[in-house]
């Protein structure tokens, strides 16, 4: 038996599949989650997009109008915990975000190397305007589900998300 097959984890759902060219490796990406979760969450991410777009808005975009709206003010090192958008990309987007009118950016009295940013008042209207749609996307994609169901998927995705971070992360 290899190293690799060592470590492979046994999928009692779905029917075992070996590769194309016969190695002999077991395999079935329809029940491999990082394939499923990206399927999953692509679709859900291309449906919304489509929403934004009417609003001149991005889905990185929505991600932090939706976690400034959620938590309030936020150093930009906590929205890109809480956005997972890289720090460059999101200082980036911030400026495009401030000069739209939808968030402002103020140095922290506190520190003041760190920048906080809030939503403005516009960008706090076209959240509330957003959200509903969002939530019609949810229920959407949630059809059939029980309500413990969704509880329990709720509960799971964050601990694969903590769990993906590694060991004591």
């Amino acid at each position: 038996m290899t190293p690799a097959a060592d470590t492979m984890v046994e999928r009692p759902i779905g029917p075992a599949a070996v590769d194309a060219e016969g190695s002999g490796l077991s395999f079935d990406l329809n029940c491999f989650l990082p394939y499923l979760l990206n399927r999953a969450g692509s679709r859900l991410a291309s449906i919304f997009s489509d929403e934004l777009r009417r609003f001149g808005l991005t889905l990185p975009k929505w991600r932090v109008m939706a976690v400034l709206w959620h938590k309030g003010e936020q150093r930009i090192i906590d929205l890109v915990e809480e956005t997972s958008i890289e720090q460059s990309t999101l200082s980036r987007l911030l400026v495009a975000m401030d000069g739209q009118g939808l968030v402002s950016r103020t140095r922290n009295r506190l520190d003041g190397r760190a920048v906080v940013v809030t939503l403005s008042t516009a960008g706090r209207a076209l959240t509330d305007q957003l959200i509903p749609l969002a939530l019609r996307d949810e229920r959407a994609a949630q059809a059939g589900l029980t309500a413990e169901e969704i509880r329990l998927l709720h509960s799971m995705l964050r601990r694969i998300y903590r769990n993906a971070a590694g060991p004591e992360r």
